[in-house]
């Protein structure tokens, strides 16, 4: 996935590379264990993926980080009515309060005789990172206009608004090519959000953004979003990856942090 310009090419900021630390309580978790079914519309490579996911949901249990778990998956509806496949994100588990580092992995082929279905079953044994700072309640990110499906170059437009204290934002976009930073930009800088007002990105008319595919081919393509408001300017100087993006979230002090996701398809 790619997003054009029509009033200004906007050049892509990928992240600049960076050293992230681990804050918390380091838990070792052993025997935690996904599965998903392989059915009609989930390849075993998925299959395989979501149980690995599933593991590390039953890790940060185990390690007792129970809120909050966050699952990404999505399904949505074509205008016809009928449904594209689930859409599935590598973006796809994040604990608030807790990160998965996995230290070793099983996978295993399961035939269920009793239901007459094939079943991939992961096993991770994981160190949990949990931090315990509590979040502050009042401090909120309300993100609104992003739709669930986009048709090839439609334009993107969302506005935000943030609750509880003043802040800068960081907005991430996970493709099918990286991920990247799209604001802060060369043609965007940073600026501060006041806590209760309305704001749209593009935040100026310097930039249009548009929707496109990288693969023009394919029927579909999937976006996630993540949109990071923090109380103070902290730059982002990690590697251009979820995963890195997760684990600077993670170690951002929790009450001087709140965000935003989603995940979006374009057709």
């Amino acid at each position: 996935m790619k997003l054009s310009v029509g009033k200004i090419l906007l050049c892509i900021v990928f992240l600049s590379v960076g050293s992230l630390s681990f804050a918390g309580d380091i838990v070792k978790v052993r025997h935690a264990t996904g599965r998903w079914e392989v059915s009609g519309d989930i390849t075993m490579a998925e299959a395989e993926e979501r149980a690995l996911n599933e593991a590390k949901k039953d890790a940060l249990r185990k390690a007792g980080v129970m809120e909050k778990v966050w699952s990404v998956f999505g399904q949505v509806t074509t205008e016809s009515g009928s449904k594209f496949d689930e859409a599935f994100s590598s973006v796809s588990v994040l604990a608030l309060n807790g990160l998965v580092n996995i230290t070793d992995k099983k996978t295993e082929d399961v035939w269920d005789p009793a239901t007459r279905k094939l079943f991939k079953v992961v096993t991770i044994n994981a160190d949990v990172t949990r931090n315990e700072q509590q979040e502050d309640p009042s401090y909120l990110l309300d993100v609104t206009g992003i739709e669930p499906v986009y048709k090839e170059s439609e334009p993107f437009t969302c506005s935000v608004k943030v609750y509880g204290a003043d802040s800068y934002l960081k907005f991430f976009w996970f493709g099918e090519d990286g991920a990247s930073m799209i604001y802060p930009n060369s043609y965007e800088g940073n600026q501060i959000f006041r806590a209760g007002e309305t704001y749209s990105f593009p935040v100026t008319d310097k930039i249009d953004l548009q929707m496109e595919k990288l693969d023009k081919s394919a029927e579909v393509e999937k976006v996630n979003i993540i949109i990071v408001a923090t109380k103070k300017d902290i730059p982002y100087l990690g590697e251009p990856d979820y995963q890195s993006i997760l684990t600077w979230i993670f170690n951002l002090p929790a009450d001087q942090r709140t965000f935003y996701y989603n995940m979006t398809l374009i057709r």
